[in-house]
Parts: structure tokens; C-alpha cells; sequence
């Protein structure tokens, strides 16, 4: 089967190693690279079809969507509904006004950055492959929290320094990922973004989780719409003081929540260092991407369990050992990716985080021996702590011992808590005392060195340091911007080439002259990598780089997504290969095109 999944671009452009290039796919379906700078084209088509070729037309407006739902939560309103349409129209707005609109290719969305106690209006319309829109479904719904009782921590990430430095520390992989405080439609939460593939980004609490002397010991649960697709979700207890902790490697007393997700599926999990293994009491439901919801982690002293949305999908005979831990969560995915936190809580004991102290820059180098500098003492502090994580390669069975240097100080950096397994590959968290003549600077930033003639690489490094009585913290920069935006772009491009009888033709196998038949599926699901997708306007396609047929896809308004099948006729065309190109256009200026090629060869 010659099913060719048609390289595609946003502006036609892909980068390769710093060279800017499209995907054009051979007559052997080996992809090859060729330059492009075509400038942002129009946005609206007119119908177009040249002699002999044949392309879809518009029937009748699409069914409205069944079974709305409309589910009101803090700061936000969760739409779901059930059609087959390859596209839908979201408008909401208050005081019964519609005056904004999404188009979404999924069966559900979520709307945020909402004003509790206002009542929202909700419109759906199903939109088909020209555009057209059905009736509407409505509903409405009244933003708010029903959240009741007391918590050794509560937050909700909607202070505008989210994540507030009095209660988390962020630890990242340098230059990896950032967590910000949402804005707009991202309002009332707090935004983790992502550059780096599968580098988990951890916030650590700086509020001890203390277990209750009762059978229920505690329970740690955020609300996020994490794990996202091909993505992890993480909340770890981890009885020592950490910045993060690798499943691969977890130390001995710890205790993670795991949720992974992948290939249209989410599964949920304990994990503990010595293997103990989880019971699924129910699959998880299908997650939409965007939508939040409760993962929960619930220690008793029967075992453990691992609740979604309230409801129990987990269980594992896991108890802790310890009565105070340092409480994780994290997250990781592929590149690119942006997940939201709207809540992190602790059902325990009550506890307290220590005072914060202001604290500067940390860079960490790794050398045999360190390197002389100026520096100069921090001032209003008379202690602290250096967290981070190492990564190796070094074979041995045995961690060898670590030094750490500051100034003229050297402190000793050791294993984080006992048994701490040291494995190639997997993260080895130490920590270092820092005593008062060793908490000194260079300008702005302190500088540590490793010292080890090893090839370690120190990551997700944490300063904790402690404040002089009658010193307190300082106001301190807030990052506001996400590394990654939501930049709403067309849908994807996929296509099958087929002969005059509709059958697909065998790879690298010629057609028969007279037609040939392209079927091109515009997959909205697939493309849609943020709340919603662009408009659009519709698209033409070049035979050989001359427009053959140009379909506008925005009868009843943007389009979205669909199915269609396009023929044109061989007769005149010479033997050997041929190229088709479809370009995608979007209904706003600011939404750059899309190009995509696949190729065919003519007996």
C-alpha cells in the first residue's frame, strides 16, 4: 500500500540542523529536503477545479453535537459532548453573550481562566469539512470551588508570582523548562513548559509532608491536565532531602504515584524501591488533552491508593516507613510540551515551611579541582543546604565519594539518604551542609565546583538557605513567560494515492494511465497541540507545481478538519514521477500556511 504520510510544515518550513528546508516525498517514498520562502498567502480561496480534474463538493450542514455536558469547576468550565464530526465551534461568554470562539477537532475542552460565581454561556457547533456549522447545542454553568476542609498546604497557583517561593522550589535541567504564572485563558494556574524531551521538570514543597497517627495517614493530590499525551506525571514522597528522584533508581523508603501516558491510553501506578507491585482496581478513563483533573495519592497503614477524579484506580500493599518526607511533583514529555497545575494540596499533619531566604543564582561546574575567585559573603544568612542531582556513566557498583567547593571552602557532598542506588544513567541525588564561612559569592551567582575526576553532570540543582534572625527575603524576579506558546496552527496533513479504481497502489509501483485518485485527510486531532486550532480557509493543490484545484473550506465559517478525494486525469502526463503539493491556508493573517508533498509515478 503507497500510504504516504505527506511531509508537512508550518510556512512550508522545516529546520534541519540549521538549514531550512521543506519535505517533498520520491516515487520511493524517501524524503529529501528543497528550500523554501514563499511568503503568507491570502487568507480565502475561490473554487477551482481544472479541465479533468475532479474535486468534493459540499452536501448538506452537519448534525448538531448530542449529549452536551457542561461542568463547572474553579476558575473554569469543562465542555464535553459526543458527534463524529471532523471539527467543532466553541463559544462561550458571560450575562448570556457569546464572544468567544475555539475550534477544536476533539469531543471536549476546557475553558479557563474563568470568574467564579459568574454564570457562563456554552455553544457548540459541529463543523463539517467545508465549513458548514449545525445548529447549536447550549448549555451554561457557574464557575466555582467546592473545595472544604483544613490542609498542611493549600495552593492554588493563582498569586501572580506563582509559584510562590515561600512554598515550592523549582528544579529543571539548566535551560530546560520553566513554570510561570497563567495568563488570559491560561489565568488562575500555573503554566510548566517544556524544551527538553523527556527531562523532568520538579517542583519541590518546601513544606515538610508529616504523616497523622491515624489509619489514614495522609493524602498528597494536585489537579492538572497532566500527564498530557506521551507524557508523566509524577508525585513522590521521598523521606530525605531532594530535588528530584528517578523512577529507574528510587531510594529506599520512597513512595511515587506514577501516570504515563502513550498511545491513546494513561496508566496509573505505586512505585517503591523494592518493587512492590501495583493492583489496578479500574482502567483510567480516556483523557482529553487540556482538561484537568485530581490524581491522588493516599497513604493508610494498609497500603496505598491511587484515586482519579475520587474514584479509586489503584491500590499497592506500600506503607510508608517514615513519618516526614520531602514532597515532588514533576513532570515530563516529549519537546514542546506545556502542561498546567491548578492545585497542589496535602491532606496530613500540619506542618510549616522554614523562612525563606532570598536566594541567588547557583552554577555548578565539575572539574578535579576548582578554580580560585574573588568572592564575597552572602549577607543576612547563616546556613543553608545545596541540593541537585547527578547523572553518569561510571560502571562501578559503589558511589565514590564527592566534594564540594564554594570560595575557599570544601563541605563534603553525600548520598541525600541512605541506600541511594548509584547506576549508570540514573540520577544520584546528594546534598551538602553549608556552614557560614562557606555561603560566599561571585557577583551575582554563586559558584560550586564538583570535585571529581569523573564525567558527572549536575542537575536540578537547589539552595536552600537559612535567614538571619531580622533579615527577610527580598523581593525576587519573576519569570512570566513560557518557554513554549499556544500558537493555534492548521490541521495535519495525511494522504493515500490510489489508481482509477480506488484500489491503493503498491509502494514504488507506477499508475496506469487515464486518473488517478488522491484521498487527502486533514486530522485535526492529530495537529491540535494547544487549546484549539487555527482556521481554515481551505487549500489548493499543484500538479507538478501548477494549480490544479483550489477547495474553500469556510462556507459557514473557519474550518477545521475533514476527508477528500480529489481526481485528476493522467492522460496528458508524462511517464515516470510526479509530484502533487497541497497548501493550506488559514482564515487569520497571523497563521502561517502549511505545505505538503507526496509523490507518484505514471507507467
Amino acid at each position: 500500500m503507497d500510504r504516504r504520510r505527506i511531509a508537512a510544515a508550518a510556512a512550508g518550513l522545516v529546520l534541519f540542523g540549521g538549514v531550512v528546508a521543506v519535505l517533498r516525498t520520491t516515487a520511493t517514498g524517501d524524503p529529501v529536503a528543497r528550500t523554501s520562502t514563499s511568503a503568507p498567502p491570502p487568507t480565502s480561496l475561490a473554487p477551482f477545479a481544472a479541465e479533468g480534474v475532479l474535486v468534493p463538493a459540499p452536501g448538506a450542514p452537519p448534525k448538531p453535537p448530542d449529549g452536551l455536558r457542561v461542568l463547572p469547576g474553579p476558575g473554569r468550565v469543562q465542555v464535553l459532548w459526543t458527534g463524529d464530526a471532523p471539527g467543532y465551534e466553541i463559544g462561550w461568554g458571560r450575562d448570556g453573550q457569546v464572544g468567544h470562539h475555539r475550534l477544536v477537532a476533539q469531543t471536549a475542552t476546557q475553558l479557563d481562566g474563568l470568574d467564579d460565581g459568574a454564570e457562563y454561556r456554552v455553544e457548540v457547533r459541529a463543523v463539517d469539512a467545508h465549513g458548514q456549522r449545525s445548529e447549536p447545542v447550549r448549555g451554561q454553568a457557574t464557575p466555582g470551588s467546592t473545595r472544604t476542609g483544613e490542609y498542611a498546604l493549600l495552593d492554588l497557583f493563582d498569586q501572580p508570582d506563582a509559584p510562590d517561593p515561600a512554598r515550592w522550589r523549582l528544579a529543571v535541567r539548566p535551560n530546560c523548562a520553566r513554570a510561570t504564572p497563567g495568563r488570559g485563558e491560561d489565568g488562575r494556574r500555573l503554566v510548566i513548559s517544556s524544551n527538553c524531551a523527556s527531562a523532568p521538570a520538579v517542583l519541590r514543597s518546601r513544606t515538610p509532608f508529616v504523616l497523622r497517627d491515624a489509619d489514614d495517614l495522609g493524602r498528597f493530590f494536585v489537579e492538572t491536565d497532566a500527564p498530557g499525551p506521551d507524557g508523566e506525571l509524577a508525585l513522590d514522597l521521598v523521606p530525605g532531602p531532594v530535588t528530584t528522584v528517578s523512577g529507574d533508581g528510587l531510594p529506599p523508603g520512597a513512595i511515587r504515584l506514577r501516570v504515563a501516558s502513550g498511545n491513546g491510553t494513561t496508566t496509573a501506578e505505586v512505585l517503591t524501591a523494592d518493587g512492590l507491585q501495583t493492583t489496578s482496581v479500574r482502567a483510567v478513563p480516556t483523557l482529553h488533552p487540556g482538561l484537568t483533573h485530581r490524581w491522588e495519592l493516599a497513604l493508610r497503614r494498609d497500603g496505598a491508593r491511587v484515586l482519579f477524579d475520587g474514584e479509586v484506580v489503584a491500590s499497592s500493599p506500600a506503607v510508608p516507613t517514615w513519618t516526614e518526607a520531602t514532597a515532588l511533583v514533576s513532570v515530563s514529555g516529549p519537546t514542546g510540551q506545556r502542561v498546567n497545575l491548578s492545585l497542589a494540596a496535602f491532606d496530613a499533619a500540619p506542618a510549616t515551611a522554614p523562612p525563606r531566604a532570598t536566594t541567588p543564582e547557583v552554577r555548578v561546574v565539575v572539574a578535579p579541582e576548582p578554580v580560585a575567585a574573588k568572592t564575597t559573603p552572602i549577607p543576612g544568612v547563616t546556613g543553608g543546604q545545596l541540593r541537585m542531582t547527578l547523572l553518569h556513566t561510571d560502571p562501578s557498583p559503589t558511589a565514590p565519594e564527592f566534594t564540594l567547593a564554594i570560595g575557599d571552602q570544601r563541605v563534603p557532598l553525600r548520598p541525600a539518604l541512605p541506600g541511594v542506588p548509584w547506576r549508570a544513567g540514573v540520577g544520584y541525588p546528594v546534598v551538602a551542609d553549608l556552614p557560614p564561612a562557606a555561603l560566599v559569592r561571585e557577583g551575582d551567582h554563586v559558584a560550586v565546583t564538583v570535585v571529581t575526576a569523573l564525567r558527572v553532570q549536575a542537575t536540578h540543582v537547589d539552595l536552600e538557605l537559612t535567614s538571619a534572625p531580622g533579615s527577610p527575603a527580598t523581593a525576587t524576579s519573576v519569570e512570566t513567560t513560557p518557554l513554549n506558546g499556544l500558537e493555534e496552527v492548521l490541521a495535519r496533513v495525511d494522504g493515500t494515492v490510489l489508481d482509477a479504481a480506488g484500489r491503493p497502489v503498491a509502494e514504488g509501483a507506477p499508475i496506469q494511465r487515464g486518473r488517478v485518485v488522491f484521498d487527502l485527510v486533514l486530522d485535526g486531532r492529530s495537529g491540535q497541540r494547544g487549546t484549539g486550532l487555527a482556521g481554515l480557509a481551505g487549500f489548493v493543490v499543484r500538479l507538478d507545481g501548477e494549480r490544479v484545484a483550489a477547495v474553500p473550506t469556510n462556507l459557514g465559517g473557519p474550518g477545521v478538519a475533514g476527508s477528500y478525494r480529489l481526481a485528476l486525469d493522467t492522460g496528458d502526463l508524462s511517464s515516470g514521477p510526479h509530484m502533487l503539493e497541497v497548501k493550506l491556508y488559514g482564515t487569520n493573517p497571523e497563521t502561517r500556511p502549511t505545505s505538503a508533498f507526496v509523490s507518484f509515478s505514471v507507467d
